[in-house]
């Protein structure tokens, strides 16, 4: 019977020490899952998961396009070589008239995103509110200079609007963050603000907007022109700074007066 028990012992402890393997291998495999994107700020680099991550991305604007041909546009950027799609959100596109709104069809944004991501893509989300995009009214609603004529300011009316169009938005993009495990890497606050503006006060009221809707994780950044005036009146911290440029731009130059702000 001694040799039973000593069999049954050593079976034992070999089914404890497998268990304490799969526990372990099991826990380390879900902390490595966690997503996230973030700047490093002390290296100049983006971090995904952990890596370096460098995005190349194609300007393709789902409002724009049928959504019947959504998929192939995706996949011609794909073979492309790019690895990223950037698209603004028409806010006149979804919310027509005050209150009502329409996410449908080829202004399905969630359908959009989410093919981005069944193609292995990251997408960054260029919200606005004032997209520009060389589209009527920059993207913001008519209805609204019925209620102001003060917009891209922090005047109470125009804010009013800008809040109730996030918190409407909100809801449908943040299950789509990387960090949800969606696509979305960045989300972009405003657009060109520094080339209409110089209140930073109202960058600042957007940011802390997005921040409440949007969490805590995600990037929030600004696009500005080149020329000093605009990356000085557009660039707001906390939010990173990015900066337009050409093919035929001094690179250093542009760089250096970016790095100013």
């Amino acid at each position: 019977s001694s040799g039973i028990n000593a069999e049954y012992g050593d079976f034992y402890k070999m089914v404890c020490i497998l268990a304490l393997l799969v526990s372990s291998l099991f826990l380390g495999a879900c902390s490595g899952n966690q997503r996230e994107f973030y700047v490093d700020w002390n290296q100049d680099r983006f971090v995904k998961d952990g890596e370096t991550f460098q995005y190349v991305s194609a300007g393709m604007h789902y409002f724009r396009i049928p959504h019947q041909y959504w998929e192939h546009r995706i996949l011609a950027a794909k073979s492309a070589g790019m690895n990223a799609v950037q698209t603004y959100v028409a806010w006149n596109a979804h919310e027509p008239e005050p209150g009502k709104y329409n996410f449908e069809g080829d202004l399905d944004i969630v359908k959009f995103i989410k093919l981005v991501q069944v193609h292995d893509m990251v997408l960054i989300l260029r919200v606005g509110p004032y997209i520009c995009a060389e589209w009527n009214f920059g993207g913001l609603p008519p209805w609204l200079l019925a209620k102001t004529t003060q917009v891209r300011t922090s005047e109470k009316n125009y804010m009013l609007a800008v809040t109730l169009w996030i918190r409407k938005l909100a809801p449908l993009i943040t299950p789509l963050l990387y960090e949800n495990g969606g696509p979305i890497i960045m989300i972009q606050v405003e657009n060109e603000y520094g080339s209409f503006g110089c209140d930073h006060d109202y960058i600042t009221s957007l940011f802390q907007l997005f921040r409440e809707n949007f969490g805590d994780q995600v990037v929030l950044f600004t696009t500005d022109g080149k020329r000093e005036w605009e990356l000085r009146c557009g660039i707001t911290y906390p939010l990173l700074g990015t900066v337009d440029f050409s093919p035929a731009d001094d690179m250093g130059e542009v760089l250096a007066r970016w790095r100013r702000y």
